[in-house]
């Protein structure tokens, strides 16, 4: 058998283009620098930014449009460790990552070499990862390199997909790997498991027999590209469909068997049928506590109460958060198709659906009257709410929507209706601030020909301003919008609201006056091109003006600070807040 000699670099290069990789995301330093080198000698581009948070940020996002895998390349120690708040960001939502980081030598490993992390154990910085990545290694000869490489694009891919975090010291990266000429990666090429046929017969008869049946989806109907099965499963049943935050998208929003989100911030029509289903099919969901009212019966999910069919590919899922009746291991995309096969054309009476949906259509029209007049508010500042439902008419179809945290993430999970999947990318399971505005170049460079609007408050904007610089250098046309509100406006509304107190929640100077850079001029600092908004009777001319331009954009607009987001479900951290400082 003939061999190919190559170093440890292009070994990992050669290995990531034979998966199709042709990006990859990070900052550069010395210790990674030969991985690279190797990227770009086989044309795979380096997609570099200011701090790594943003970079592994982008590649998430890249992931999330493309379903291209992220791939992340970063430096010892405080790039590693500037990636984690990121990596832990991707691990929570169920991208596939790779995150490479390069290490000191591995001969200077026992005598604490500069920049080692070394306090518990000597080159220890992959331990940092255990927490939130689904494997890590550290390869410390160049020869390993051949077993571990597999593995880590098998794992990161397959069954609950996620983060996994390779090691590699400078030596292993510029070391000599010998292997066979025919194949470079023993990656296997898995099928699609499917839920056992016993469960998907009950799963069907419970379904047929149902009076108020919901189809919850979560990301895992993203993840498994099930969005066609989605919207024909809804169908077949005439069952109204849910879906978590993340999940958002993956049923068109204005389809009248459409719900919305559910959860603390989500739609109330959603809310009060989920709470009153008889039987609830859950796909791809790990019923978050955000997207369940943290579990409480009266305001999200009554089960027991509602008979529970759940389907997800970690065995580890089912039964975690709500006692199940059915539950089905499988792969959600060939799973519901077996479903629909077992379900049959006609499977529930058509008068029974009929009145189902009359019951739905009746609340969704309530739910939109209750919206109706801070959605048409005209005072200023502008109310948030006002400002998504302009987004809302004037974007074009094909939006991608990329929220921070805040009025920019739950009022828009809540009111931005969303027609097509890949539309809504958010930070579901850590609710990381920071995220939107390099997330938005990574999904514009996953999706060329799509309108990318990253929404985002001030607060979020000036803690990573860096990757404005990124989009200007490499030229991508992003639309920001700016919430500036001077505050960080959910934090205050939990001040004011309990602790009758702002403390430290608002941006201001010394003297009491509201402070917040000048961002026109910050943007023109960067070669943005701005616009600001302050009425709202302008705000509909200034999306347009935004929308139209082909070049990275910020369109600012003060926006009302002191507004709670209409809560339909329940946190129950309000029972810890209540009373704020009553025992002094």
């Amino acid at each position: 058998m003939t061999t190919t000699r190559m170093t440890g670099a292009m070994y990992i290069a050669h290995c990531l283009q034979q998966e199709g990789v042709t990006k990859v995301f990070g900052q550069c330093g010395h210790t990674n620098y030969g991985l690279i080198d190797a990227c770009h000698k086989l044309g795979i581009e380096y997609v570099s930014f200011r701090h790594e948070q943003q970079a592994v940020h982008a590649a998430d996002a890249y992931f999330r449009v493309s379903h291209k895998l992220a791939v992340v390349n970063v430096h010892l120690s405080p790039g590693l460790t500037n990636a984690l708040t990121g990596v832990a960001t991707a691990g929570a939502d169920g991208t596939p990552m790779l995150v490479i980081s390069g290490n000191t030598p591995s001969y200077h490993h026992a005598r604490e070499a500069h920049q080692q992390i070394r306090l518990h154990a000597d080159a220890s910085q992959a331990d940092i990862f255990k927490p939130v990545c689904k494997r890590v290694w550290r390869v410390d000869e160049a020869k390993f390199l051949a077993d571990v490489m597999p593995r880590a694009l098998n794992l990161a891919q397959t069954g609950r997909s996620g983060a996994v975090l390779v090691d590699v010291p400078m030596d292993v990266f510029a070391g000599v790997v010998d292997v066979p000429a025919e194949t470079l990666s023993r990656r296997p090429a898995y099928r699609r498991p499917v839920g056992d046929a016993q469960g998907l017969a009950e799963a069907a008869a419970m379904l047929k027999a149902a009076e108020r049946p919901v189809i919850f989806a979560g990301n895992g109907v993203a993840l498994s590209e099930a969005t066609a099965e989605l919207a024909e499963l809804a169908r077949c049943l005439q069952a109204p469909v849910a879906t978590t935050l993340m999940g958002k998208g993956m049923f068109p929003e204005s389809d009248p068997l459409a719900l919305g989100t559910t959860g603390i911030w989500g739609s109330r029509a959603a809310n009060e049928t989920t709470q009153s289903a008889d039987v609830i099919l859950a796909i791809g969901t790990a019923f978050g506590e955000a997207d369940c009212s943290s579990w409480r019966p009266e305001y999200t999910f009554n089960i027991p109460g509602s008979k529970l069919i759940q389907i997800d590919i970690d065995p580890g899922e089912i039964g975690k958060s709500y006692p199940v009746d059915v539950g089905i291991v499988g792969d959600a995309k060939a799973t519901m198709r077996a479903l629909i096969d077992v379900l049959g054309a006609s499977p529930r009476p058509a008068e029974v659906a009929r009145t189902q949906a009359a019951a739905v259509a009746e609340r969704k029209r309530d739910w939109q009257a209750a919206l109706r007049e801070s959605q048409h508010d005209a005072g200023t500042p502008i109310h948030p709410a006002r400002l998504l439902r302009e987004l809302s008419e004037l974007a074009p179809a094909d939006a991608v929507f990329v929220t921070d945290v805040g009025w920019n993430k739950n009022g828009a999970g809540q009111q931005l209706q969303i027609e097509r999947p890949a539309s809504f990318l958010t930070s579901g399971g850590m609710a990381t601030m920071g995220f939107s505005p390099a997330a938005a170049i990574g999904a514009k460079l996953g999706a060329p020909e799509r309108k990318v609007i990253g929404l985002v408050g001030d607060g979020g904007l000036t803690s990573v301003m860096g990757a404005l610089a990124t989009s200007v250098e490499l030229d991508i046309p992003v639309l920001w919008v700016l919430f500036n509100n001077f505050c960080f406006s959910t934090i205050q509304t939990v001040g004011n609201t309990y602790f009758q107190n702002a403390y430290g929640t608002q941006f201001r100077r010394p003297n009491g006056e509201l402070y917040n850079p000048d961002f026109m001029l910050m943007a023109k600092s960067f070669g943005i091109d701005s616009m600001l908004v302050t009425n709202p009777n302008e705000l509909a001319d200034g999306l347009r003006h935004a929308m139209e331009q082909d070049q990275p954009f910020l369109l600012e607009v003060r926006t009302r600070g002191d507004l709670p987001m209409p809560r339909t479900g329940f946190w129950d951290i309000a029972e810890f807040l209540e009373g704020g400082n009553a025992v002094d």
